[in-house]
């Protein structure tokens, strides 16, 4: 395998203003607070602290001598940089366990401080000071990484497969940067086929930095394979178990963990929930230049994994079990099963599939339900239509203008302005690439492997347009058939609670405000009969749920 060594020594490929941030040098008195945490051990050179992809690594503070960082990808091993005494190694991962996004070998003799996984989230929740240096250089660590700067992981696939666009959107929204090689459009995919013995008909593939090949892979195997998954939750039990990791599901998860609760959080795509395809949120109190829905999710996830509480992905719960007076079980996918003193449904709501032919066989394939960069990059210089009304489809218009030729906004009534925010409306207005269409459905869609036109109703003319990207934002329909019989639902399956339960709340006591029919089961976010769908709302919930909860688990 080819080596690179292009980085300068030191420099671990993020430099410029933050640099200092990212790889700080830490003084006497700071590695005196650290030795409390770890034990001083001897290296020789060329002695392996730990592999990508190996879990449950430890975070090395170097006192002696150097340390070299490395990662894999389709280029061969590509040396990142050096670490030197008073560095520290590791990244928001090593927090929870999950797979190192670098090798790390020392290049002289070293004396180091081992401070492992467990000593690791006391010392980032007990000493407040020297946690902020330590979160602050993770979390930018882990954003150079989704930069794609040194991608570990490898996707063969086509535009033409929906597959491989689940899997591509599976790794970007879960910030696991990967290279793409299409088989039509770059000329060296012909020999990484031969290379790793895979065909055209086994794509998507995947390829990690290990050189695990894995043929159209579910998204747990992805996960499973690149150490991204969890590896000690089957039969776990929890006094809090979360199940959704949108906004609300993450704040919950947060405050619950915070206030020494063992906690879970689950979600089957991704932390951020709808909230995280967003290009941008603008109007989330505290970020008046906005915030990316990714990059909120990222800072949530983030603070789960500082107090302690394990982020399940991809995670799905299909069923629970609420008869047992001491305990909830939830049934998840591939035969695992959890255990929760309390439940907090956050499960949230997916956008609403409009009843066109054809609809789900363009999935991925020209029809698509969020609008990120990958996406982006997909219909650059393109004409894309964006149907619905809301605000999740005016920041996509909105996103998609500054790549697409011309962005056509498609609602059913006669305007934006009953549902969807101002400063969404005048951006909208005033840009020269994009026209709102006013009493217009979309009836069909026409093309063979992928999408190459539509047919609109456009105020009673039927016309075609020949448009290959149409982004689906369309009302919610909330996710509460895992349920079950457990919890009443309103007519629209939405999760009644507090008073609203009315008489299927069946305990002495009067039920919380968050609380469902089920005492010790409760809802926050989206998800909930009745909620003001917007992020700070759910945030909001998810914290409010918490109090309940310590209330419930105190009876």
């Amino acid at each position: 395998m080819s080596k690179d060594s292009s980085a300068p020594p030191g420099d671990l490929s993020l430099g410029g203003s933050r640099h200092h941030q990212v790889y700080p040098t830490l003084d006497d008195r700071q590695l005196a607070i650290l030795e409390r945490y770890g034990e001083r051990r001897k290296l020789k050179a060329n002695d392996i602290l730990y592999a990508e992809g190996e879990r449950h690594t430890a975070m090395f503070v170097i006192l002696s001598g150097t340390i070299e960082a490395s990662r894999t990808s389709v280029r061969g091993t590509q040396v990142l940089g050096t670490h030197g005494p008073g560095n520290f190694t590791g990244e928001v991962g090593t927090l929870a366990g999950r797979a190192a996004a670098a090798n790390a070998r020392a290049i002289s003799d070293c004396e180091v401080l081992v401070i492992d996984e467990e000593s690791l989230r006391t010392l980032v929740v007990a000493e407040a000071e020297l946690s902020e240096t330590i979160m602050r250089a993770y979390i930018l660590r882990r954003v150079a990484f989704i930069q794609g700067m040194h991608a570990g992981v490898m996707v063969i696939g086509s535009t033409a497969s929906a597959a491989t666009h689940h899997v591509r959107h599976f790794l970007s929204r879960n910030g696991q940067p990967s290279a793409y090689f299409d088989i039509v459009e770059h000329a060296e995919t012909k020999d990484l086929l031969a290379r790793y013995e895979v065909t055209v008909a086994d794509i998507p593939v995947v390829v990690t930095s290990q050189g695990t090949v894995l043929r159209q892979p579910s998204n747990r195997a992805v996960a499973d394979a690149i150490g991204l998954s969890p590896d000690r939750l089957n039969g776990a039990s929890f006094d809090l178990v979360v199940v959704g990791a949108g906004p609300a599901g993450l704040a919950a998860a947060v405050y619950a963990a915070s206030e020494g609760l063992k906690v879970a959080v689950l979600d089957v795509k991704a932390p951020g929930g709808q909230a995280g395809t967003s290009s941008k949120i603008e109007n989330y109190f505290g970020f008046p230049t906005g915030i990316s829905g990714q990059a909120l999710a990222g800072r949530g996830l983030s603070q789960c994994r500082k107090f302690g509480a394990e982020v399940g992905v991809p995670i799905e719960a299909l069923t629970i079990d609420c008869d047992d007076g001491r305990a909830f079980h939830i049934g998840l996918n591939y035969d695992e099963m959890v255990h929760a003193r309390a439940v907090v449904i956050a499960t949230g709501a997916r956008y609403r599939k409009p009843e066109i032919n054809r609809l789900e066989e363009f999935e991925g394939r020209g029809i698509y339900y969020s609008a990120t960069f990958m996406e982006a990059a997909l219909c650059n210089n393109h004409e894309v239509i964006v149907v619905g009304g809301g605000n999740s489809a005016g920041q996509a218009a909105v996103f998609l203008a500054k790549f697409a030729k011309h962005v056509h906004v498609v609602i059913r009534g006669e305007g934006l302005s009953a549902s969807m925010s101002d400063y969404l409306i005048r951006r909208i207005n005033v840009a020269s690439n994009i026209t709102l269409h006013a009493k217009t459905t979309i009836v069909e869609l026409c093309g063979e492997s992928q999408l190459e036109a539509i047919k609109w109703d456009r105020q009673g003319r039927i016309e075609h347009q020949s448009v290959r990207h149409v982004f689906l934002f369309l009302g919610a329909q909330p996710s509460t058939k895992w349920l079950g019989d457990c919890v009443a639902l309103d007519k629209a399956g939405f999760v009644l609670t507090g008073a609203a339960t009315g008489g299927e709340w069946n305990a002495a006591r009067p039920p919380h405000d968050l609380e469902t029919s089920t005492p010790g089961i409760f809802a926050a976010g989206d998800v909930r009969s009745g909620s003001v769908k917007r992020v700070a709302a759910a945030v909001g919930e998810g914290a409010a749920a918490i109090q309940a909860v310590h209330q419930y688990l105190a009876s």
